[in-house]
């Protein structure tokens, strides 16, 4: 990624601030650009006489992208599907080992009559 860094030079009885591409450049001030965000201004502003750009070499450093909004790709919905077939997997196996465990519970320990019931672990209604 290319760094830059603009100067905006107002013309005698102009304004002494301008706006280009949403970056506000007040005169004389420098203005620190890179070729992630504002790749159009750093090609576009060498050829404005109104305008000092000194551009660096390209570092090979990686910008902080934001996750994009919008529709997922292809491949963030194959991975979505994935975790949910797994996850439904899970509830199956869950549900069964659970069922697998209450008829070894009623083998071992056979449910009393209707006024002797096992403790619940809910709290009484």
């Amino acid at each position: 990624m290319h760094k830059a860094t603009a100067t905006y030079i107002a013309p005698p009885g102009d304004s002494k601030v301008t706006e280009m591409a949403g970056v506000t450049f007040f005169s004389g001030q420098p203005v620190e650009l890179n070729s992630y965000d504002h790749p159009h201004l750093i090609a576009k502003l060498p050829g404005n006489k109104h305008f000092n750009i000194e551009v660096g070499p390209d570092d090979g450093e990686l910008p902080n992208v934001a996750r994009k909004r919008g529709r997922p790709t292809n491949a963030e919905r194959a991975a979505a599907l994935a975790a949910k077939e797994k996850a439904e997997a899970d509830v199956a196996l869950a549900e069964a080992t659970a069922k697998e465990a209450k008829a070894n519970l009623d083998v071992v320990d056979p449910p009393k009559t209707e006024t002797e019931q096992r403790p619940s672990i809910l709290p009484p209604a």
